[in-house]
């Protein structure tokens, strides 16, 4: 990817990395065009960023994404990046009632809706000189959480889809990239005891990686997580999901 004059979308861009994502490109000489659910979270980022464009959409919903590939088409059709890091996480018990209808929101949102946003833009994205689609995942791909099971799954099996997808476009234009996030300092992570990267810091690392040419992004502690899921699969899982389980138990979770 070129470090600038892109046109860049990015998902859930109004807080968090994807925010602090978006202050990266702006800052390298990119348009920048976040996108959210929330109108007031989107105006509260461009008082911050004035120049950030903003689409208020929920693409969980078939009808938001054609909301966003209309907009784009109409304002921004010189789109080039496309970032999905939009995404929602639960701490839940696989023996709770409401079990199911989680993992059956965590799916439609961090599966099945940047699968289908790339559908939505891809005609977009064809008529550039060159394109870059980045997914964002977790390093729980690699070892997994046993009280996010539904997220880990989501994620893991977007990983999967990547793969597949990156393989599928290698002879064309469009670059596939997969960035795998460690624990970060935003609200998704808030109160937990551990050591956190900074969203601004995690933003830098991935901006360098897609300007190097990687396919795979892992950042931080994820690397190790990556390590471990090869060299020593049970004792990772068994110790991650052991620290976690006392975090948990610590802030009274039930």
């Amino acid at each position: 990817m070129k470090r600038n004059g892109n046109t860049v979308l990015i998902t859930g861009g109004g807080t968090g990395i994807g925010l602090s994502m978006a202050e990266t490109f702006l800052n390298e000489g990119n348009e920048v065009i976040i996108c959210g659910r929330t109108q007031v979270t989107l105006d509260e980022a461009k008082k911050r960023f004035p120049k950030l464009n903003t689409i208020a959409a929920d693409i969980s919903a078939q009808t938001g994404r054609e909301i966003v590939a209309m907009e784009i088409g109409n304002r921004f059709p010189k789109l080039n990046v496309l970032v999905n890091n939009a995404g929602i996480y639960s701490v839940t018990d696989i023996m709770h009632p409401n079990y199911i209808g989680t993992l059956k929101t965590e799916l439609e949102t961090n599966l099945v809706a940047p699968i289908a946003l790339i559908k939505e833009l891809m005609p977009i994205l064809e008529k550039q000189s060159e394109a870059t689609i980045v997914n964002v995942t977790s390093g729980y791909v690699f070892i997994p959480s046993a009280q996010s099971s539904a997220y880990s799954a989501s994620k893991s099996a977007l990983r999967a889809i990547t793969q597949g997808l990156r393989f599928n476009l290698r002879k064309t234009k469009i670059r596939l990239v997969e960035v795998v996030p460690p624990a970060v300092d935003t609200k998704m992570n808030k109160g937990k005891n551990i050591s956190l990267m900074t969203s601004e810091l995690f933003a830098q690392k991935v901006f360098k990686g897609l300007i190097n040419g990687q396919d795979e992004i892992i950042v931080g502690a994820s690397k190790l997580g990556k390590l471990l899921s090869r060299l020593a699969p049970k004792l990772g899982f068994n110790k991650m999901n052991t620290e976690e389980e006392k975090q948990r138990n610590s802030v009274g979770v039930n």
